[in-house]
This record gives structure tokens, C-alpha cells and sequence, in this order.
């Protein structure tokens, strides 16, 4: 069931009790619950959450918050679900449900989100979808609006876990041409400058559609600016998210990050185990965890000469921007997972580090290894091509030039302090390695 109380949305009028104006879409008109839910202290927590955490480093204008990019989530799931109510492929009562999925999908994203959420998955074994999930069914805030409109949070949740009843439901914020991607790479390419990232949305907002089993289609005329949109996503994922230098600057983040959790922990009360981060959505105290929060415990440390040396000097390198440097660095583009020879990769670098351990003034926190894999095209969640009277995924559409782009991108660097640099240097030239 969608919502069981029948308020007036901006379905009903084509306008909204407010209209929020957004660099990338002009003026975003939101009803009445939506506003409210925009309006909790949980929601308004991303506009202190930079959508791209550290990459103003390197991109000056990457200042665009999680907050914005939420909003033209929803308001690209709005214009989906209106086409497709009209097309009989949705129930018009759910139009808000999945409006208010979009404006929530992110709410469980951490401070400096990607460098944080790593070292949170990898502690306390739970990713930002499933926090999302708890937020959006235990948050004080989010759940008087819910009671109060006929809001069932569990399936607001299950649209943005992918588990809806519906499965088109799910394909509007986990596919591989959902709202999600369309919005972060039109926003994210305007606030970096980098043009990789422009795609033709209208294009695929106007064309896109439902075919008989049920999946998202385009037309076969509208295959180049669904091309276009799957070659923006491999260049952004290289130019933008997972740039070498941004990345350094994000494992930098995350060493600090555990330096203070272990050294200084009580100053980032009570968001320092999974239990405590937990009880604080429970009480309604995450809204305090955002990047302010973060940042000023950076200020202070210096500020009142807290923490140990290493600590002090590494917030001071960060704040300068001086960055980790990539000694090693290997972009692998392959029809293949990287998992095929990971071991050998994690080999390879572990005995990079064994014998810079033996290096005087040496300390564990000066080398990260740095291995990542991107699936740039999902072939279970592709989108599929329209022609004549045959519906196939584009990966099996002959004439597309998806057939000849790699599946995977495999990210392989060695991160070392820069004070160790040129040694580092030296190891991997007398192995062979560069």
C-alpha cells in the first residue's frame, strides 16, 4: 500500500505548497508532507554533509551538499513516476511514497560520507543503506510526519533497499539508469567542471518507459544519450570519484578519523560505536553528526594541542593540503572483476610495505593500500532497448557501442606520507614494480 491518508500533492495541481529553486532543475515544487519531511532536523542534517566529501581539494566548486542532490533525486523520481502514472505503469497513490524514497535515500550517508562509511563498514560491519534503513524506521522526527500523513516507513525503506513488492519501484533508485545516477552526474559534473559528466536528461526522461516485463526501456532512437550517460558515468568515476589525489586526501581522512575514535573519542560522543550511533537516532541526536562536527573537532585538537604528534601533525598536513602521495598507481579497464587477481595485487603491495617497515622512522599509518573495483555496467540491471517489437538489455543490443566498453574498472594504488615518498619510490623501482 502507498499512503493511506490522501493529502493534496504536486500531482494534483502541478504545483506544490513551496517550490525550492536547485541550480540544476530551476524551481522543485513540494507538497505538503514532502515539505515537512524536508523540514526534520534528520533532513536538514545533509546540508551540512558535502555531497563529494573532500573533492573541493582538488575541484574548488565541489561544495554541493547531499541536501541539494536529495531534492533532484526526487524531483527525477517525481517526473518518472508522473510519465509512468500516466502510462498506467504506476498507482497514483503512490506517487508520494516514492517521492519522499528519493528525498531519503541518502539520510544514512556519515560525515565526509566515503571516507568515514569505509572505515564504518569495515569496523562495525554495517554500510550507509542499511543505516538508512534504521533511520527511516526508528528517527523520532521522520516518524511524527509518517504517523501524522499515513506513512508507512518500512516501505519507504524497501524502495530504497530494492526490495519493494513492485519491482519497478525498486528500478526508479537501484538500477543502472535510476534517479540516483541521473541526478549526482548532472550535479556533480556542474560543481566540478568537469563536462564528462553532462548527459542529455531530458532526452531520457522524455523517452524513457516500461516494457512488457515490466522494466525500464528507451526507445531504440534514444540510445546515444543513454550511451552517452553510461560513457559519463566511467569518465566521472575516474575524473571525479576516485580521482588519485581526491582519494588520497579521503584515506588521510579516514586515518585521522580513527586516530581521534581511539585517542579522543569522547569528543565525538556518542557516535563512536555502532550501538551509541544507533541509540543517537533512536533519541534524535543524529542530526548533531555531520561534517561541522568533524571539522571542528579537527580545529580543536590543534587548537588546545590535544591527541599525540602523529595525530596533530597529520590534521596539520590535511588542513594545508598536503596530502598522501600514490607511489603505485594502476587503473585496470577489463570485461573481468579485479577479484580474479586480487590476491596477487594484495601480495604485491603488503611486501612493498614489509620492506619499507625497516625504514628509519617507519610508522604503520605512513602506507594505505588502495584497491578498488567498479562495476561500470550491471548486466542484470542495465537498462533495455526498444526496437520495434523486441525488448533486450542494451548489453545485447548489437549495434550499441556498450558491447565494446569494459565492464569493470579495477583502481589499484599504494598511498605512502609524504615523508616517506622517494624511499618508497626506490622500493618499487629495485622490485621491478615501476
Amino acid at each position: 500500500m502507498g499512503l493511506t491518508v490522501r493529502v493534496k500533492t504536486s500531482l494534483d495541481s502541478g504545483k506544490g505548497v513551496k517550490s525550492i529553486y536547485d541550480e540544476v532543475y530551476g524551481y522543485i515544487p513540494v507538497s505538503e508532507v514532502e515539505l515537512k519531511v524536508i523540514e526534520t532536523p534528520t533532513v536538514q542534517r545533509l546540508r551540512r554533509i558535502k555531497q563529494l566529501a573532500l573533492a573541493w581539494y582538488v575541484y574548488p566548486g565541489a561544495l554541493h551538499t547531499r541536501f541539494s542532490h536529495s531534492l533532484g533525486v526526487m524531483h527525477v523520481i517525481g517526473i518518472l513516476v508522473r510519465k509512468f502514472i500516466d502510462e498506467g505503469y504506476v498507482r497514483r497513490d503512490d506517487y508520494e511514497l516514492l517521492r519522499i524514497a528519493g528525498v531519503l535515500h541518502d539520510i544514512g550517508h556519515t560525515p565526509f560520507s566515503h571516507a568515514i562509511e569505509s572505515y564504518m563498514t569495515q569496523a562495525f560491519r554495517i554500510r550507509h543503506e542499511e543505516l538508512t534503513t534504521y533511520i527511516i524506521e526508528t528517527d523520532p522526527y521522520l516518524n511524527e510526519v509518517f504517523s501524522e500523513y499515513g506513512i508507512n516507513p518500512k516501505e519507504v525503506a524497501s524502495v530504497i533497499r530494492g526490495n519493494h513488492k513492485e519491482p519497478l519501484y525498486n528500478m526508479l533508485l537501484s538500477s543502472d539508469l535510476d534517479a540516483d545516477r541521473i541526478d549526482y552526474l548532472l550535479r556533480d559534473s556542474l560543481h566540478t567542471g568537469v563536462a564528462y559528466g553532462m548527459i542529455d536528461v531530458d532526452r531520457i526522461l522524455h523517452t524513457i518507459t516500461v516494457d512488457k516485463d515490466g522494466e525500464l526501456a528507451v526507445p531504440s532512437k534514444s540510445i546515444q544519450a543513454v550511451e552517452n550517460f553510461y560513457l559519463a558515468r566511467m569518465h566521472m568515476y575516474r575524473a571525479v570519484y576516485h580521482h588519485k589525489t581526491i582519494a588520497a586526501f579521503q584515506v588521510m581522512m579516514r586515518t585521522i578519523y580513527e586516530m581521534i575514535l581511539s585517542e579522543l573519542g569522547d569528543y565525538l560522543e556518542p557516535f563512536t560505536t555502532l550501538p551509541k550511533i544507533l541509540s543517537s537516532i533512536r533519541k534524535g541526536e543524529f542530526y548533531l553528526w555531520d561534517d561541522s562536527l568533524i571539522a571542528g573537532t579537527l580545529n580543536l585538537v590543534l587548537v588546545r594541542g590535544l591527541g599525540n604528534d602523529v595525530l596533530r601533525e597529520l590534521i596539520r598536513l590535511l588542513l594545508n593540503r598536503v596530502g598522501y602521495k600514490a607511489v603505485y598507481d594502476v587503473v585496470k579497464l577489463s570485461q573481468e572483476p579485479l577479484s580474479t587477481d586480487r590476491d596477487e595485487v594484495v601480495k604485491m603491495l603488503n611486501d612493498v610495505v614489509k620492506d619499507l617497515s625497516s625504514y628509519v622512522g617507519f610508522k604503520e599509518y605512513m602506507t594505505i593500500p588502495y584497491i578498488e573495483e567498479l562495476n561500470l555496467v550491471d548486466e542484470d540491471l542495465c537498462v533495455k532497448v526498444l526496437d520495434k517489437n523486441t525488448s533486450v538489455r542494451i548489453t545485447e543490443y548489437n549495434s550499441s557501442i556498450i558491447n565494446t566498453i569494459p565492464r569493470f574498472i579495477g583502481i589499484i594504488r599504494l598511498y605512502v606520507h609524504p615523508n616517506i615518498y622517494d624511499k618508497a619510490r626506490e622500493v618499487l623501482l629495485s622490485k621491478g614494480i615501476i
